[in-house]
Formats: structure tokens, sequence, C-alpha cells
């Protein structure tokens, strides 16, 4: 009898230890589907690769990152005025290399002055034109979900399955041991149910 009741909590422990570790090797594994008589099993990541891909591109366009937020970071007062300032740098170059060398330096410094006090004034107003038509235009022709979507179903799922072992093994074996210790406290009171309840 008293093995009996040593062995329950340990044999309880070893069955929750077992089923967890089985379990968390099913979201990987078997990679392929294995047969059996009237099923197939196939790790969860595999099976459902292209259902976890549809989701997450949805999730990430939807929830976490659209155009229209892009375009929020970009439609900035800062983001503007650096881009200006690039426009700005660009063009001065472009020009010192487009006009003769034949025109006094003094009026090529008066042109190229012109021409960017003449851009900083209408580049606000370009420049929001451009956002607003690119983003309609990009919105149409680019779809954050698709690409995502595309992304992850190419995405080698044995790299998947090390990335995801590698950062979160510790909660993974906290799991497996959860597993265990859980059955250890079933194991205590099926004993004690026995010892209060005996036959």
């Amino acid at each position: 009898m008293i093995y009996q009741l040593i062995l329950i909590p340990l044999i309880s422990a070893f069955i929750g230890y077992v089923t967890n570790v089985f379990a968390i090797r099913l979201l990987f594994w078997p990679r392929e589907p294995i047969k059996f008589v009237f099923f197939k099993v196939q790790g969860l990541l595999h099976k459902r690769q292209s259902e976890i891909a549809v989701k997450l591109g949805e999730l990430v366009e939807q929830e976490l990152l659209s155009l229209d937020d892009v375009f929020d970071k970009i439609n900035t007062p800062e983001v503007q005025e650096k881009l200006i300032e690039k426009i700005s740098e660009l063009m001065k170059d472009r020009l010192v290399g487009l006009l003769p060398r034949i025109i006094p330096p003094k009026l090529t410094q008066i042109i190229i002055e012109s021409l960017e006090k003449i851009l900083r004034q209408e580049a606000p107003d370009i420049m929001e034109r451009f956002i607003e038509s690119g983003k309609e235009y990009l919105t149409q022709e680019i779809q954050i979900s698709k690409i995502v979507e595309e992304k992850v179903k190419d995405y080698d799922l044995k790299e998947l399955e090390d990335m995801i072992r590698g950062i979160s093994i510790e909660e993974l074996t906290f799991i497996e041991i959860l597993g265990g210790v859980v059955g250890f406290v079933i194991g205590i009171v099926q004993v004690a149910i026995l010892c209060l309840f005996p036959r």
C-alpha cells in the first residue's frame, strides 16, 4: 500500500511532464505529415504555415504597420525639411555641373540662390500633393499584408523553429516542468482521496 501511495504522485508527475514535452514537440514536429490508420499528424507550424502567413499579414497591416502609418511618419515638418534640404543640395550640385563655365560665378550664385528660394517656397505644397497622390497610388498597388504573407510562406520553418526555441527555451522548459508539477499535485490529491476513502 505504501508503495502505491508513493508511486501514484511520481507516475502522475511523469505523465504530466511527458504530456507537456510531447505537446511542445508537436508545435514543430513532425515536419512532414505522418499517416496513421485514420488520421495524419504534422507539426502545427508546418501544417498551418499558409493560414499563419495570412493571419500574420492581416495583423501586421491592420494593427502594426500600414501604409497610412508610413506616410504619417513621412508627412511631418521635420521630415519634409530634411527632404527639401537634400533636394536643394542635389539641385545645387546639378546646376553647377550644367551651367556653362562662361557664366560668371556671381551670376551662377544668383541663379542657384533664386532657384533655391523658389524651391523652398513651393516645396511644402509640392510635397503635400506628392505625398497625397503617392499615398493613394501606393495604397492601391502595395499591400503590406500580401508582402508579409508571401515572406512567411517562403520562410524556412526550421529557422523559425530554431529562433522560437532560442528565444523561449526557458519558458518552454518551465512549461514542461510545470506539467510534471501539476501531475505530481494531482497524484497527491489522488493519494489523499484514497487515504480518506479507503476501499
